[in-house]
């Protein structure tokens, strides 16, 4: 008869395991504090001078490109952060098991949660300019990034890496809760593209749109700028959790990015739509890639989620 093993623990482990699990309680508590804003549409009197509040399930409307990328945003982190909490809590190995494939799918969970919410970023400052360059420059430039990431993160260019370098801790099935330090490569791709994101996201701010006080244009630029900086401060948090710390601390980093991501996707949307529903402007609810910027001035604001 097989007996099961207790994995191996420390303070870095255990400190490892105690945020993740603290970051998905985050998660959690923010879904629940902006429920109400999801769920609740905007009415017009018919004619148009007074708002006044509807209940009403955003999930009864149509399905655009917008509302499918922000419920991805939205509920894939309770899975992906979900299986992260799994993996935290799991105290024992059994003869013959393996996590790999396990460790595999929470990390492709992740990558999808990353890049749905920047999607939503995207198709937002894509919407300011509307230039089909814009929009291929948004697009390829993150795949170089992180597809130079990807294959320089199997190298030798990182000491004492998980990846590349023995670790003298028992890890029998990969099911310790144990990362390696190659990750920086992809916290540092992240950075590079956020920065440049903002770089051209106040550059439209000042260039096009440096007259306009617009509540919507306003709600939309501090809100990005907010989203990129703090992604920015989260992404530099990781990389020196990555590199300075014993290896055991490492897995520290997993939550962080996919929490942030999400909040602050949906509360931008939040947000935007709330700027809307107080504006004057005459608008229907259909898709927020559809914020138009007209000559410098909000034309309409339209939404579906």
């Amino acid at each position: 008869m097989s007996y099961p093993t207790a994995l191996y623990v420390d303070a870095g482990l255990q400190g490892s395991k105690y945020f993740n699990v603290g970051m998905f309680a985050v998660l959690i508590f923010d879904y629940f504090i902006t429920l109400e804003a999801e769920v609740c549409a905007v009415r017009r009197s018919p004619n148009y001078s007074i708002t006044v509040p509807k209940s009403q399930w955003v999930w009864h409307r149509k399905w655009t490109f917008v509302r499918f990328i922000f419920t991805v945003s939205r509920y894939l982190p309770f899975f992906g952060i979900g299986m992260t909490f799994t993996g935290a809590l799991r105290t024992q190995y059994y003869p013959g098991e393996s996590c790999v494939r396990f460790g595999q799918a929470s990390n492709v969970l992740h990558i999808i949660c990353i890049i749905a919410a920047e999607g939503l970023l995207i198709t937002r400052i894509y919407a300011s300019w509307n230039s089909k360059r814009l929009l291929t420059f948004l697009l390829v430039f993150p795949v170089v990034c992180f597809v130079v990431s990807y294959l320089i993160s199997d190298t030798p260019l990182v000491f004492n890496s998980k990846n590349t370098t023995p670790i003298n801790i028992p890890d029998p099935g990969d099911c310790l809760f144990l990362g390696g330090r190659n990750n920086v490569f992809e916290y540092a791709a992240l950075l590079l593209y956020e920065l440049v994101l903002l770089c051209l996201l106040l550059y439209i701010r000042f260039s096009k749109y440096n007259n306009t006080v617009g509540q919507l244009q306003e709600t939309f630029f501090n809100d990005s700028v907010g989203y990129i900086t703090c992604i920015m401060i989260v992404s530099s948090f990781s990389i020196i959790m990555t590199m300075v710390p014993p290896i055991t601390w490492v897995s520290i980093t997993d939550s962080p990015q996919i929490v942030i991501h999400s909040v602050l996707a949906s509360r931008i949307l939040f947000n935007l739509r709330a700027s809307e529903g107080q504006s004057q402007i005459h608008t229907t609810l259909a898709d927020v890639s559809e914020i138009r910027f007209g000559g410098g001035q909000v034309s309409t604001a339209e939404y579906d989620v």
